[in-house]
């Protein structure tokens, strides 16, 4: 159990880490990938949806460090704040995803058209509202709430590794190997190590990553067809 706890301490501030990188053009001056300029008529709701992420990393670690420590009462009066906090990610992130497609120049994201690469931004945000609904459902039984709740942190920061040019070399930066490659290569070693620490297998941590990693590469095969594309036109005359 001392092992356990210690490892999702060490998640979370992996997860932090990775967000202060790959966001870190963001929260200090504003801008998007690459120096890119946010749209003014976007910007707001850019803005509280960043703040709401980092909330989120920072809340994850927070109540990582509580479980340690063993002060489970305040864990559980802090857990409720996530369901506010998730919230807010899911609302505002469906929006972002659907305005920046609306107000973006058609250049293609990761090799994948903006227009059809809406559906992969989707996938992300009804995953992480799964697992996060999971995880605060379950959250009396510990050996699911917490896989679950790593897997909702796992999700949301591949918007920040996408951003980190430090993993192009290695997983390219087209298609969903360099989308989504090093965030799959980190769940799968996060589930080799705590494997190595706790001496067990973890069937929810297990179950749940198959399930992600097959919706991800989904998402991004299905965004290359003639169908989404119809029904991503009538999403984004909303």
């Amino acid at each position: 159990m001392k092992a356990d706890r210690y490892f999702y301490t060490s998640a979370a501030t992996v997860f932090l880490l990775l967000m202060l990188i790959g966001f870190h053009a963001f929260y200090s001056h504003g801008t998007g990938l690459a120096g890119r300029r946010i749209d003014p008529g976007i910007l707001p709701l850019v803005t509280v949806h960043g703040i709401a992420i980092a909330f989120w990393f920072v809340l994850f670690f927070v109540q990582s460090v509580l479980i340690s420590v063993r002060n489970r009462r305040l864990h559980m009066k802090l857990g409720w704040s996530a369901v506010a906090i998730g919230l807010t990610i899911a609302c505002t992130g469906s929006l972002v995803a659907i305005r920046s497609v609306q107000m973006s120049p058609p250049a293609p994201f990761f090799g994948i058209p903006y227009s059809r690469f809406l559906l992969v931004m989707l996938t992300e945000i009804a995953l992480f509202t799964l697992f996060l609904a999971a995880g605060i459902l379950l959250r009396s039984k510990p050996k699911i709430h917490r896989p679950m709740m790593l897997l909702a942190g796992l999700t949301i920061v591949a918007g920040a590794t996408a951003r980190i040019p430090a993993f192009y070399p290695l997983f390219g930066h087209t298609g969903w190997v360099g989308l989504f490659g090093p965030v799959f290569c980190l769940g799968a070693l996060l589930l080799l190590i705590r494997m190595a620490l706790t001496r067990t297998f973890d069937p929810w941590f297990a179950a749940g990553y198959s399930f992600w990693v097959i919706a991800f590469i989904a998402s991004t095969d299905l965004a290359l067809t003639e169908t989404w594309d119809r029904f991503a036109a009538q999403i984004l005359r909303l």
